[in-house]
């Protein structure tokens, strides 16, 4: 099998499993994050600053988690998930406020 199928069978399992792995907040690296964010965007946001504001979305994610619905949380999860690993709680976050209100 070759890297591509291979990473191609990981994302397509990586969805298939997400209902399951939405029972409770994720683990995400905010430190590769910010890391990233910071080298690629370059917008004046220190990679602390850019911590700060993981860890608070990921803190209010652990209190509110069962507030939204499984569905919300498996779409929203696999909207922030990418194959590269950049995965962020304010994202997350963002995309479960959002689904709370948009029509189904």
């Amino acid at each position: 099998m070759n890297r591509t199928s291979a990473l191609l069978l990981a994302a397509l399992m990586g969805v298939q499993m997400s209902p399951v792995l939405a029972d409770e907040v994720p683990q995400f690296d905010v430190q590769k994050k910010c890391k990233v964010d910071v080298r690629a965007y370059g917008s004046g946001k220190t990679k602390e600053a850019c911590i700060t504001d993981e860890l608070k979305a990921k803190a209010t994610l652990t209190t509110q988690w069962t507030r939204f619905s499984a569905d919300s949380r498996s779409r929203c999860m696999s909207l922030v998930t990418d194959i590269a690993g950049a995965q962020s709680y304010v994202d997350l976050l963002t995309c479960l406020q959002v689904s709370k209100f948009a029509p189904r």
